[in-house]
């Protein structure tokens, strides 16, 4: 078995996700945050060290990982899921033709033929024609066998112009452009590209074919075929739940709606409580796999969550900033990096005060005016006046932002400059004929980060623009905020103003997490637009010049921030690292968070 270590290759690339409880698998680059889940305090009366009480709870039996998360799934469909809970659970129970699994030393990832054989065997003289030969031993969890005719369904289901799935686009055109494929998906009902037309080809029932619009290379293949929106659906199952006129299907809405056929198998699913799986017998790569189960509990907040790891009912879980003081010196502590950057998002095409939010200067003023390192400190967080993450890798052993060439175009202070702020403000408010100004500022109301930040935004900011500005505050649900941000898109301009959001973005590609600021990103927050920072992005991840140079492909990734961060595209504010605490019973090829991974839960094993 062929595999491809990503320990220094940044031409590759791979997703890292929000650690919604805690996460043993990367999620997809562009899936959001949302507003930070930061919980509220509950009280604890445990005594003694975490380790100590998790460890004596435990008793003997099926070796079965426990995990939680803090919000319930949307649905279990890869063509159309949103949270990156639902990843989750579906990269855990269901085939994808590369995944990635840690190295035996733990000390990067790789990708691993799952579904399919081997590598992508190049076909043609400039890496445009591709073949990928699939396993002849897979099956879904029923019996029935899987061949190269469940894979051209799954995609071909997910492309649907009738089902106008939200995933087609990133199935379509990510790490690699398949011929035709955006065409078919966005025709509607007028039937001008047919399915033949479309560069996803039956070579034989074990072989299956790809035609793309560009170069690329394995590592291109093996990362675009690693989204959850990749995997397979169930062909009967997907169409008994298919409405009549073919615009809908629940499947993945209900257990009874949902086939596996991955490492695991979906069991029991009660929706708001919890996630049963059951080792597959047949999972074609079995070596990987030594749990008999892995179980998600979904709970009201991390503190709850706390509370059942000191009951042993947990193998892990993430600390809020209430708790981590407490147990900063337990030795079961692990941190992992901020997985993304809070931002305060602007609705730019908001019509509301003479459409201020889309004034550059307005923006600009925002940025200067927000005193992040006093944000940071009290979130326990990092002060960030940049968008590419600190945990994305660079080059020689530094992530992106040590590198000299990360650092010299961001703005001294933090970006704190109330003076200047004031002057872009002044200068905004005479642009768009306001005497005053109120805004109104969302944040999730269960977290206590936001909502610290916040209340310091709505006394600060009037201090620096004075009299004429006040800011309101808006505390709301994740769904209800989620249905705010996406009114831009769904015919209604004035649906926010300004609101919290983070992207958990590819760690080892950060030219590709870039996406979500991209023209043709149709899960992005804001409305951003700009041709110049198109033609960058896509130069990034489909020239290849690009893909071959990997000090040429950070570059471009540099010229990209630049132009953000200048048009104040969203105002980033800070990071906050994680802290987790783990079950010592549960044995991982290492201990630590494996950089473009996460820890390596599901292929560990307990010894109790």
């Amino acid at each position: 078995m062929k595999k491809r270590t990503f320990a220094a290759l940044l031409a590759c690339s791979l997703t890292v996700g929000l650690l919604a409880g805690c996460s043993s698998e990367p999620k997809n680059p562009g899936d959001s945050n949302g507003p930070e889940e930061t919980q509220t305090a509950a009280s604890s009366e445990a005594s003694g060290s975490a380790s100590e009480t998790t460890a004596a709870s435990q008793s003997d039996g099926p070796k079965i990982f426990n995990n939680y998360f803090t919000t319930d799934v949307d649905t279990l469909n890869p063509h159309i899921y949103t949270q990156s809970v639902s990843s989750d659970v579906i990269r855990k129970t269901t085939l994808y033709l590369y995944r990635d699994y840690p190295t035996a030393d733990g000390s990067a990832y790789e990708f691993v033929p799952e579904l399919a054989e081997s590598e992508p065997k190049q076909m043609d003289d400039e890496g445009k024609v591709w073949q990928i030969k699939i396993r002849e031993n897979a099956k879904w969890e029923n019996g029935d066998p899987i061949n190269v005719d469940d894979v051209i369904y799954s995609f071909q289901m997910c492309l649907d112009p009738l089902l106008v799935n939200s995933r087609a686009s990133q199935l379509a055109s990510d790490y690699i452009t398949i011929t035709k494929a955006s065409d078919y998906s966005l025709q509607g009902s007028e039937n001008t590209v047919s399915w033949d037309e479309v560069g996803i080809k039956k070579i034989d029932d074990y072989t299956l074919g790809l035609e793309l619009d560009a170069p690329v290379t394995v590592a291109d293949i093996e990362s675009h075929l690693n989204y959850s929106w990749t995997c397979l659906v169930h062909k009967p199952t997907y169409e008994s739940s298919m409405t009549s006129d073919r615009t809908k299907t629940t499947y993945g809405s209900t257990a009874d709606t949902y086939v596996s056929c991955g490492p695991f198998i979906l069991t029991e699913w009660i929706p708001s409580s919890q996630f049963k799986m059951e080792k597959n017998p047949d999972y074609v790569l079995p070596d990987y796999i030594h749990l008999d189960g892995y179980n998600y509990k979904i709970v009201g907040d991390r503190n709850t969550a706390l509370e059942l790891y000191l009951n042993g009912e947990l193998d892990c879980v993430s600390l809020s900033p209430e708790s981590i003081e407490q147990y900063i010196d337990d030795p079961t502590i692990r941190q992992a990096p901020a997985t993304s950057i809070q931002t305060v998002t602007i609705n730019h095409q908001n019509t509301d005060n003479n459409g201020i939010l889309g004034n550059k200067n307005f923006r600009k003023a925002l940025f200067f005016a927000i005193d992040r390192e006093s944000i940071a400190k009290m979130t326990n967080g990092v002060p960030a006046n940049y968008l590419v993450a600190s945990k994305c890798l660079g080059l020689d052993g530094k992530t992106f932002r040590e590198m000299p060439e990360s650092q010299e175009y961001l703005e001294p202070n933090l970006g704190y400059d109330p003076e200047k702020a004031k002057e872009y403000f002044d200068k905004a408010m005479e642009e768009c004929n306001l005497d005053s100004l109120t805004l109104t500022l969302s944040y999730n109301e269960t977290s206590a980060n936001n909502k610290m930040a916040s209340e310091f935004l709505h006394k600060s900011l009037p201090d620096i623009f004075g009299d004429k500005f006040s800011l309101e505050l808006l505390a709301g649900s994740t769904s209800v905020l989620n249905e705010y941000i996406k009114g831009w898109k769904n015919g209604n301009p004035n649906s926010y103003e300004l609101t919290w959001r983070g992207w958990n973005t590819s760690t080892p590609a950060p030219w590709n997490g870039l996406k979500v600021y991209s023209s043709g990103y149709s899960n992005k927050n804001e409305p951003y637009f700009n041709e110049t920072y198109d033609e960058l992005w896509n130069k990034a991840n489909y020239d290849i010049e690009a893909k071959l140079d990997p000090a040429y492909r950070l570059e471009l990734t540099r010229e990209m921030e630049k132009i953000v961060l200048d048009d104040v595209a969203a105002c980033p504010v800070y990071e906050a690292p994680s802290y987790y605490l783990i079950n010592p019973d549960v044995k991982m090829v290492t201990n630590e968070y494996i950089p473009g991974y996460g820890f390596a839960f599901t292929t560990c094993t307990k010894t109790n």
